[in-house]
């Protein structure tokens, strides 16, 4: 199988109401009850995926996006499961796996958290990177198990535009994010021979609220969703685009995009740039 690894900063083009690869396949979907992980689940079912398995730690909203779905299409899965539990996140991969191959994995569960460094923990840095990396790394452990048995698969994960550049007052995410795009770079050339295809998903801004919480989940005025962010189902369609077009990276957004061909032609001015917009992420509290 041929991965195209060239024209990393051009945009992915793809069918995004079609879509022959994804028919029939069977999808699992971690961090599934809202944002980019839900407008996966969407898309995937539009595209005539035969099962969708979803799963996110808060039993009620993946219960309710569950419900949505499948009034809509029918054909979805789910559990609420911490994937920072490994024998969880273990049990709910096996279970998919009883009831036939398992085509796609997108490990997509993560968390934010806004903040200056001096203020931030130990704790804080450990929470965040258990959900964002180690839940990352319990998907793909259990996936690979699977599909080295099955003979193919391919799996995404979700870093994100934070995975190769950094931004000031995001400190733990951004160390998580880099986490995630070293580890896929690292299993893509490990398993590239052995038939599981890994890419990594490194977004820009997306409509969520990921951008305004702290690490104890408070809406803060500063750390405003930017300027020129696309919603959840336009990142899932730029996602499945890269997949289709064989990429091992995927960038999502223009301003993703922009930021890594900037870094390349422009670096001192790109690093400028991304100061100044460091500081427009400061949190002020939300009463004041």
């Amino acid at each position: 199988m041929e991965y195209r690894v060239d024209k990393l900063g051009e945009k992915q083009v793809g069918t995004a109401g079609e879509g022959t690869l994804f028919e029939g396949k069977r999808c699992l979907i971690t961090g599934a009850s809202s944002g980019i992980g839900y407008g996966l689940a969407e898309r995937l079912l539009q595209r005539g995926a035969a099962e969708v398995w979803i799963c996110s730690k808060n039993e009620e909203r993946i219960t309710e996006a569950a419900n949505t779905l499948n009034e809509k299409y029918g054909r979805v899965k789910f559990a609420a499961l911490d994937v920072c539990d490994e024998q969880s996140v273990n049990d709910f991969v096996n279970e998919m796996a009883e009831g036939g191959d398992i085509d796609y994995v997108f490990a997509n569960a993560g968390t934010g958290a806004v903040g200056a460094f001096e203020d931030f923990t130990k704790e804080t840095f450990g929470y965040v990177m258990g959900i964002n990396f180690y839940g990352v790394l319990n998907a793909d452990h259990a996936a690979v198990n699977v599909m080295l048995k099955q003979g193919h698969g391919c799996i995404v994960n979700m870093s994100s535009m934070e995975g190769f550049i950094g931004i000031g007052y995001k400190s733990p995410y951004t160390a998580s994010k880099f986490a995630v795009y070293g580890l896929t770079e690292s299993l893509r050339k490990e398993y590239d021979p052995r038939s599981i295809r890994f890419a990594v998903a490194c977004p820009g801004p997306v409509v969520s609220n990921i951008w305004k919480r702290d690490i104890n989940g408070v809406v803060h005025r500063g750390g405003a969703i930017p300027e020129g962010a696309i919603s959840e189902l336009e990142a899932a369609d730029e996602i499945l685009a890269g997949i289709e077009e064989n990429r091992s990276v995927i960038l999502v957004t223009d301003m993703a995009r922009g930021v890594w061909n900037g870094l390349k032609d422009a670096p001192a001015q790109t690093d400028q740039a991304l100061i100044f917009f460091s500081q427009t992420q400061k949190p002020r509290p939300k009463n004041k």
